[in-house]
């Protein structure tokens, strides 16, 4: 992993790269990074827990960071996936619990840069630019929240399977990665374990679908298609 040093200077050059906070003043980023710190981690590890006091924030500088939640069945739901040069929390900076919704877990040995709280709420004050971004990624939060209902509401199993697969970044030869273990994806999905083995399997043996586990490639893009309108 990187030292504090060169890890700032990424946070810097990340934050200057970002869709939103790239366009305000480099003075008004330096501002975000007083009393920055880096925070490594491991495979599985967390970066805070559901229920903890919200004072921080943070930018992903290496790896992914998954955010969670356990529903009223025990089940654990992957919420959101965080990956290099996103932003983890800052809505939960303006939250009036002051605590995170949300638990989470590095998918991969990754390296982030940790933000306070005060700083944020503070620039937001001083420079109202940065307010109206702020609830620029809260509007596309919910924007993603409400495609989610909607998918889980008015989609059977296999529309919401083809759905989700459709979405997913396409390597080339539509090679896709499953971020999540089938059991999780499942749960996110709203669907039995064993209803998302038999459509994977049912969808192989069609000639849609060729891989295993977390590899896959979209064979057969229009009969995919044509399962997430049927």
């Amino acid at each position: 992993m990187r030292n504090v040093k060169n890890g700032l200077a990424l946070a810097r050059e990340l934050l200057a790269g970002h869709p939103l906070l790239g366009a305000q003043p480099e003075a008004l980023r330096e501002s975000l990074l007083v009393d920055a710190s880096l925070c490594a981690l491991e495979e599985g590890a967390a970066v805070f827990n559901q229920g903890q006091p919200a004072l921080f924030w943070y930018v992903v500088l290496e790896g992914r960071i998954d955010t969670l939640r356990y529903g009223m069945d025990g089940e654990e739901r992957v919420i959101q996936h965080v990956g290099r040069g996103q932003l983890l929390a800052p809505i939960v900076m303006f939250m009036p619990q002051r605590q995170y919704p949300v638990g989470t877990r590095a998918a991969m040995p990754s390296l982030l840069c940790r933000l306070h709280r005060e700083n944020l709420r503070r620039a937001c004050l001083e420079h109202p630019p940065l307010a109206l971004d702020m609830l620029d990624i809260a509007g596309q939060a919910l924007s993603s929240r409400i495609d989610d209902v909607d998918s889980l509401a008015g989609f059977n199993a296999p529309q919401r399977l083809a759905t989700y697969l459709l979405r997913l970044p396409r390597r080339p030869g539509q090679s896709i990665e499953l971020p999540l273990s089938q059991r999780q994806l499942a749960a996110k999905l709203g669907v039995r374990a064993e209803t998302l083995n038999r459509l994977l399997a049912e969808w192989q043996r069609q000639g849609v679908l060729e891989g295993k586990r977390r590899q896959w490639r979209i064979a057969e893009i229009e009969a995919l298609e044509a399962q997430a309108r049927s």
